[in-house]
C-alpha cells in the first residue's frame, strides 16, 4: 500500500541520516587529535616568541642547528664549518643561520602530532623515532644543498630557500602522518553502505 511504502521510505531516510551522523562523529573523533596538535603547536609557538625568552630560545635553536650541521658534514666528509656565530660555511659559501632555518616549527609540530595521535604509546614513540630524525637529516641536507646552490647558482638561492624547501618539509610531515595513521582514519559504516546500495 502507498502508506506502507511511504513509511518504509521515511525509515530508510532516517537510517541514512543516522548513518551519516555516525560517520561525522567518527570523523570528528579521529581528527580531534590533529586539532589538539595544531592548538598545542600554536600555544608553544606563542610562548617561544615572548620577548622575555625569545633571544635565549633563538640562541639555543640556532646553536644546535649549526653544531649539528658541522657534525653532519664531518660524518659525510662535506666541507661545512662555522667561522663564528651565527654563520655557516659550506664549501666556501657563507650563510647566516636564523631561527627560521632551524626547522623548529616542524620539530614542535611533529612532536605534538605524534603525542596526540589516536594510537598506543608504543606507536607514538615509534612515530617520533621516524619523524624527528627525518626532519634532522633533511634540514642538514638543506644546508648542504643551499650552500652549493649559493656558490654555483646564486640567482636561484632565494627561490629555492623560500619555497621549495618549505613545501618539501610540509609534504614530508603529511606523508609520514598518512603512512603511520591511514589505518586509523574513519571508514564508511556498513549502515551507510547498505542505504546507498554499495557493495564492498
Amino acid at each position: 500500500m502507498p502508506s506502507q511504502r511511504i513509511r518504509k521510505e521515511e525509515k530508510a531516510r532516517l537510517k541514512e541520516k543516522m548513518a551519516q551522523r555516525d560517520v561525522r562523529k567518527q570523523i570528528l573523533k579521529h581528527f580531534k587529535p590533529l586539532l589538539y596538535a595544531i592548538l598545542a603547536w600554536g600555544a608553544v609557538m606563542f610562548i617561544l616568541h615572548l620577548p622575555a625568552i625569545q633571544l635565549q630560545i633563538v640562541a639555543f635553536f640556532v646553536q644546535f642547528t649549526i653544531h649539528s650541521a658541522v657534525i653532519f658534514g664531518k660524518i659525510f666528509f662535506i666541507p661545512i664549518e662555522s667561522p663564528e656565530f651565527p654563520l655557516l660555511r659550506v664549501d666556501g659559501y657563507q650563510m647566516a643561520i636564523i631561527m627560521e632555518c632551524t626547522a623548529y616549527n616542524f620539530y614542535i609540530f611533529t612532536i605534538f602530532l605524534s603525542l596526540f595521535s589516536p594510537v598506543s604509546w608504543k606507536q607514538r614513540l615509534i612515530t617520533l623515532a621516524v619523524f624527528l630524525p627525518s626532519i634532522f637529516v633533511i634540514n642538514n641536507l638543506r644546508f648542504v644543498t643551499m650552500g652549493y646552490i649559493g656558490k654555483h647558482y646564486p640567482e636561484q638561492f632565494d627561490q629555492v630557500h623560500d619555497y621549495i624547501w618549505n613545501i618539501l618539509f610540509g609534504f614530508l610531515v603529511f606523508l609520514i602522518w598518512l603512512w603511520r595513521y591511514q589505518r586509523y582514519l574513519p571508514h564508511r559504516t556498513e549502515a551507510t553502505q547498505k542505504t546507498t546500495g554499495e557493495v564492498t
